[in-house]
């Protein structure tokens, strides 16, 4: 018999004033308070599954509590249906009665009497409450009368609505499977409130006999009590003749469902930050949920081929931060490769996928302009040499297109211009959790995938981004507050969507827009045929991202309602060729709009943009000298950003061939021409892919230059560059291939190494030489005496 702790302390204080002489004794309060004190604050100290719900109550996913058993947590409701056929069933007169229903109790004896046997007990659904939280099976005479004092305890603290919902949560349906809503997905496959009559009143029975449930057993008698249930609810005029004989002809569960698991990577978050045996609901759209599993793992099936088998697709609302869809990973229940592993939470090197945070901020403080020109040559600064992922070099390219055809070259110079110690705080602002090193660990790395992120970090960042200009307002010019904080699978209510937390003003709207406007022009994969109609219905700023060695493909895109991101790998880490993020993540990112509603683009933050003059070639605030000027929005502060580098006034003869000044030639001869100009090596490679570039005249015999530019420019090797020599098939070490550039393309350029004449080059300056291990110095020198010096090291076969 339950015995309550306060109790036994109260009788004990009792019985010791008693012996004390210190209270008269009163045999009659005592029992009356023990009797109140007997009822357990808690009636049911039970273990109880975690339930994951979407946002309209669907089930999500379910975990089988600790003692094994399905028991969902106490519901709040009980289904009509399943309320007229219980109460119909088993306590007709429940909503009457004070927990005891003295004619049951009368009948009950005498039928067991005439028996010689048990053969019903008369329970009240309090009193079978009563027996469920005892937990005793036994059908004795002194057990049920403590069920009838328990049951008329429990009537006066618990409503008759509260009591019929502890009956559903609690009561036996049959194998390892407890209360009604455990038992309408276990045996139906949906939730309780959409049960038919049929279904409702086979649950109803089955408390009172759940053995009858096997499968394949005792059907037959299952069957008849589900009938002669609904009998009785048809002659009571419960339902209708038409319900009644189509509940007739259904059939009974032959086998019981699988409790669905569509987001048991979500599951195990939400344990994490919740706790086990709960109902959680979650912002989650069931509907949306399962097409995205399905695309999901069309994709990853598509992949498998190439020996990948992972991938993670979260989408989240801008407007709200709410996560909507939660993949964590593709589905294979064998787990035969880290299946189970939630690569949503999981940190991964970031490729180029942090790269538009970086433009941002270069925009936000009026280090650049949108088209501002960045430099794109070969570079090693210190011992890092970063490489653009198509080995190719544009010499200059505008910032926009750096970000849109994502060029690891500019990306480097901008963070190098920025400050990575400032990048890396200013990425922890936006809400990233895993950059916990300090940034010397990182260096210049960081924008290329030195650093390692989540998908999650990455999704919370760019749709933090998004609720920037959503929650812009023009009028005030100024943020609503909260912009850049974590995305919540957590479902919020109205009211708590409006409240706004402080937060500072990371970025402008404006900024915001002319980044997102840059992502727009990215292109879209071609192995994803449906990209050409995608486009033409919806407007995204997207971004992919490949990590070194091939090991993380990323993508992410963003429009005014939504933000998707898409990471596609092996979670064990493996690189995979052509794992790249155009081609393995972005087709899920599109596919994955594609089943999106269509929405407008984002609302223009006009009071945070401003027309200016800016040099139509450079991109830069216009000097004196831009010859071609042009109107371009820029965030307000533009002022401060460094105007034109490159137009420069150069005097030529009159014949318009050669360069002059005022030592060699008559200054009223000299004709005024602006020229674009770039350093050499920038030359050298921009030339190649400008219609507008034009070499600068050389100088005429015995003119000197009146200011310096510099005409050679070496391309390979740079200055203290450490360099290993393969060996080829017969086991000898290659020649290396030094190159360099001239303004002047009739220019001779001489090569010496180490002092010894190694040769002399024409137009086309690159030469072959087979250095031994070890330090050395290369000097170029052109006809005019200009000389460039460069000191490398060449590493042995060991590579030391």
């Amino acid at each position: 018999m339950f015995c309550n702790p306060i109790l036994v302390i109260f009788i004990d204080y009792i019985k010791k004033k008693i012996k004390e002489n210190k209270i008269k004794f009163s045999f009659t309060l005592i029992i009356i308070v023990a009797y109140w004190l007997w009822l357990p604050t808690t009636l049911f100290n039970k273990s109880y599954s975690t339930v994951l719900v979407d946002e309209n109550n669907q089930l999500l996913c379910a975990q089988i509590a600790a003692d094994g058993q399905w028991r969902f947590p106490l519901s709040d409701s009980v289904p009509v249906k399943f309320k007229q056929c219980i109460l119909t069933f088993e306590d007709e007169y429940f909503p009457y009665h004070f927990g005891v229903n003295p004619v049951s109790i009368i009948k009950s004896i005498t039928r067991n009497v005439s028996a010689g046997k048990v053969k019903s007990g008369g329970s009240t659904l309090t009193m079978q409450v009563a027996r469920m939280m005892r937990g005793s099976n036994s059908r004795t005479y002194f057990q049920k009368i403590i069920e009838i004092l328990l049951a008329v305890r429990i009537e006066c603290s618990y409503s008759k609505k509260s009591i019929l919902n502890l009956y559903c949560s609690n009561a036996p349906f049959g194998s390892n499977v407890v209360g009604l809503s455990a038992a309408s997905w276990r045996y139906y496959g949906r939730d309780p409130n959409n049960l038919s009559w049929a279904e409702s009143a086979l649950l109803a029975v089955l408390p009172n006999a759940p053995s009858l449930i096997y499968p394949g057993k005792n059907s037959k008698i299952l069957l008849a009590k589900r009938n002669r249930l609904l009998a009785k609810l048809f002659q009571k005029k419960i339902i209708s003749k038409d319900d009644y004989v189509l509940a007739l002809s259904e059939s009974i569960p032959i086998k019981p469902y699988s409790i669905p698991q569509f987001a048991p990577h979500l599951m195990e978050l939400a344990i994490k930050g919740n706790g086990k045996g709960k109902l959680i609901k979650t912002s989650v759209k069931l509907t949306l949920q399962l097409q995205a599993i399905e695309l999901l793992n069309k994709q990853v099936n598509l992949l498998k081929a190439n020996h990948i088998y992972n991938a993670g697709l979260l989408i989240a609302d801008n407007k709200t931060g709410q996560i909507l869809v939660y993949v964590g990973n593709s589905n294979d229940p064998k787990n035969e490769h880290q299946n189970f592993v939630d690569v949503i939470q999981a940190p991964r090197s970031t490729g180029s996928i942090l790269k538009p945070f970086l433009y941002a901020f270069m925009l936000n403080e009026n280090k650049i302009l949108p088209k501002t020109l960045l430099e794109d040559v070969p570079t090693q600064i210190g011992n890092y040499a970063p490489k653009n992922f198509n080995l190719t070099y544009d010499g200059l390219v505008p910032a926009n297109e750096a970000i849109a055809r994502s060029l690891n070259i500019p990306s480097v110079r901008m963070l190098q211009d920025y400050g990575a110690s400032k990048f890396h705080y200013r990425l922890k602002e936006l809400g990233f959790k895993t950059f916990t090193k300090s940034s010397q660990h990182y260096g210049l790395s960081l924008i290329l995938g030195g650093g390692e992120a989540t998908l999650a970090d990455v999704a919370s960042a760019y749709s933090g981004m998004a609720r920037s200009l959503l929650t812009y307002n023009n009028a005030r010019d100024r943020y609503t507050q909260g912009n850049y904080v974590p995305l919540t699978f957590i479902k919020k209510t109205k009211e708590e969507n409006k409240i706004a937390s402080h937060s500072t003003d990371l970025l402008n709207a404006g900024t915001v827009w002319q980044t997102f406007g840059a992502m727009t022009e990215l292109l879209r994969p071609q192995d994803y045929i449906g990209w050409m109609q995608f486009i033409n219905k919806n407007k995204i700023a997207w971004k992919t991202g490949t990590s070194f060695g091939f090991r993380d493909a990323w993508a992410v895109g963003v429009n005014a309602n939504y933000c998707v991101a898409v990471w596609v790998g092996n979670a064990d880490g493996e690189g995979r060729p052509e794992l790249t993020g155009t081609s393995c993540a972005a087709p899920l990112l599109f596919a994955t709009f594609n089943i999106l509603p269509s929405r407008t683009w984002f609302p223009k933050p006009t009071h945070c943009l401003t027309k200016i003059k800016v040099c139509k070639q450079s991109g830069f605030r216009i000097n004196e000298n831009c010859p071609d000027i042009v109107m371009q929005e820029a965030v307000k502060g533009y002022e401060n950003t460094r105007s034109c580098p490159f137009h420069k006034q150069i005097f030529l003869d009159e014949t318009e061939r050669f360069r002059v000044n005022s030592n060699c030639y008559e200054v009223n001869k000299m004709k005024k021409e602006v020229y674009f100009v770039a350093s050499p090596i920038q030359e050298f490679y921009f030339k190649q892919k400008s219609l507008f570039y034009k070499v600068l005249p050389p100088y005429a015999e015995n003119c000197n230059s009146e200011f310096v530019i510099h005409q050679i420019g070496l391309i390979y090797p740079k200055e203290n560059y450490k360099i290993y020599v393969p060996v080829d098939e017969s086991g000898q070490r290659s020649k290396c291939i030094f190159k360099a550039t001239h303004k002047d393309p009739q220019m001779s350029m001489f090569w010496h190494l180490d002092g010894e004449y190694v040769g002399t080059t024409h137009k086309f300056h690159q030469i072959s030489t087979l250095p031994s291990p070890g330090n050395h110095q290369l000097v170029i020198t052109d006809e005019e005496g200009e000389t460039v010096t460069c000191n490398f090291f060449v590493l042995d076969k060991a590579g030391k």
